[in-house]
């Protein structure tokens, strides 16, 4: 066995964050771990990899009992976390070539593999650019070469297509599989359950313990149910999905005058360019959006779609082109837009040393939202995050799903008609990206416009329109079915990833 645990138990303060964990991994298997966000994932990953001691239970790795035997085979071990370590200063290359010294992968390997993991992350083209001058995604991407420079016996990674799009997640899927099929056992931590599906065996880890362990197939009775609905029935909501709060709001009347041309757009762009010396991040970009309408922006990671958000957003000034914003020019009128808007970022904009409380006084601050008024909506706020008995907590100690929904209350604390959402949901779990979903949906039936990048192709089902951009230009636009229907194979409707990929195939191979 690469990996056999016993009543594993690890605390923090009185936290138990697993506890009583037993499990077994065969040498060569390609093991998903599935779990909503505080279940234990990372903690037990971080025993695996030696970084934590466990409190209690016998932990046995690659045939050595830990902690003991972990200084022997740390080389023999990969590990990749949430937050992985690159150097800013450091450009792409340096950054691979850094790990590859770390775990003394040189010659002719090196360079086949550096060659490798720069073609399936699309890095190729920006080997000489500062880690730090690179998108979220990318970021992540640089991550995952970096933690594949070398080959290990046992390969553990945390959540590691969080932000990454269909295409590089594919990639990133036929390079495990390959490195499956040379013998390296891999443990999996993920938030998307079509990747578990990929795995050889899939456990379910809630409150620390394993309460589901088992094939795909075996898990969802060969497809008869699928392992999301699996998952969320063997969780269970915390909360109700439908509390109170979003109950009495999703029951406000949806005015279809808002998309059908009656109102003027929320957000209308001409041509907007946007320049980085001599880099062109957003290229001639034109399309609006009605008020009222939940308008997706997807595309590959470095596509375009965050500096095209931050221009929306006041935040960066256009290099050419022309586009308002809730009326409000977007080149000589920022300040107007970021009073009038809502923004949520890829990194949920939260303070983690600051409360609950105090992360939403601080933003009811900035609004200048009047203090009766600031009582009732941080009220509001923490009753829609689920978080009546943690508003004493800091935002740091939340659970990634908590954490998204404070962050999301903080950005329409002060009610604005317009929300721009940056890649909301990556990472968190599929009940409370499920929960998060009703919520932008009830804003959005009560008039709200819901601007939102994604990677995760079943939100994008949820959107009124979409928008598929790529290397800067506007590729397609569309409603889903319009979008499916385009690409429809003698009468079959393609799934939307297939209809993004092909699309940036397309524009690849020309």
């Amino acid at each position: 066995m690469a990996v056999v645990v016993q009543n594993l138990t690890r605390r923090f303060g009185e936290l138990i964050a697993v506890g009583g964990l037993t499990l077994s991994i065969p040498e060569g298997e390609l093991f998903g771990l599935v779990g909503s966000d505080g279940a234990g994932k990372s903690t037990t990953l971080r025993m695996l990899a030696g970084i934590l001691d466990p409190h209690g239970g016998e932990l046995e790795v690659l045939g050595r009992a830990f902690p003991a035997g972990a200084e022997g085979i740390k080389g023999e071990i990969g590990y990749m976390s949430q937050r992985f370590g690159l150097y800013p200063d450091l450009t792409v290359g340096e950054n691979i070539a850094f790990y590859a010294d770390i775990f003394g992968v040189t010659g002719k390997e090196r360079r086949e593999r550096s060659e490798q993991l720069l073609a399936f992350s699309g890095l190729a083209p920006f080997v000489g650019r500062q880690a730090g001058r690179l998108s979220g995604g990318m970021k992540q991407k640089l991550g995952l070469c970096c933690a594949l420079i070398h080959k290990p016996k046992l390969l553990l990674l945390d959540e590691p297509t969080n932000g990454v799009d269909p295409v590089s997640r594919r990639d990133f899927w036929h390079i495990l599989r390959d490195l499956h099929t040379e013998g390296v056992t891999i443990v999996v931590a993920t938030a998307y359950l079509d990747e578990a599906g990929r795995c050889d065996r899939v456990g379910l880890i809630h409150g620390g313990r394993l309460i589901a362990c088992d094939t795909p197939a075996a898990l969802t009775d060969n497809g008869a149910v699928s392992l999301e609905d699996l998952v969320i029935s063997r969780i269970g909501p915390s909360t109700p999905l439908r509390e109170p709060w979003l109950e009495s709001r999703i029951k406000t009347q949806y005015d279809s005058r808002l998309v059908s041309g009656a109102e003027p757009p929320a957000v209308t762009l001409t041509n907007l360019t946007k320049r980085f010396d001599d880099f062109t991040a957003v290229d001639s970009v034109t399309l609006s959006v009605p008020k009222g309408q939940i308008f997706g922006f997807l595309g590959p990671n470095g596509a375009g779609k965050s500096t095209t958000i931050r221009m929306l957003c006041g935040i960066l000034p256009p290099t050419s082109g022309s586009g308002s914003v809730a009326g409000f020019d977007i080149a000589t009128q920022p300040e107007r837009i970021k009073e009038n808007i809502g923004y949520m970022s890829q990194r949920f904009s939260l303070y983690e040393d600051l409360t609950v409380e105090e992360n939403i006084a601080f933003y009811g601050g900035i609004y200048r939202i009047p203090a009766q008024r600031l009582k009732e909506r941080a009220e509001w706020v923490i009753r829609m995050a689920g978080l009546t008995e943690r508003r004493t907590s800091k935002a740091g100690e939340l659970s990634g799903g908590w954490r998204q929904r404070l962050a999301l209350g903080c950005a329409i604390l002060h009610e604005p008609a317009i929300v721009f959402l940056d890649e909301p949901t990556s990472g968190v779990d599929p009940l409370s990206r499920r929960t998060f979903w009703e919520l932008i949906r009830s804003l959005a039936a009560e008039g709200v416009t819901v601007f939102v990048t994604t990677h995760y192709m079943d939100e994008a089902e949820y959107c009124h329109r979409l928008a598929m951009i790529y290397s800067g230009k506007l590729v397609a636009i569309g409603t889903p079915l319009e979008l499916k229907q385009e690409r429809a194979v003698a009468g079959v409707l393609p799934s939307l990833e297939d209809v993004f990929i092909g699309l940036i195939e397309e524009r690849d191979r020309s």
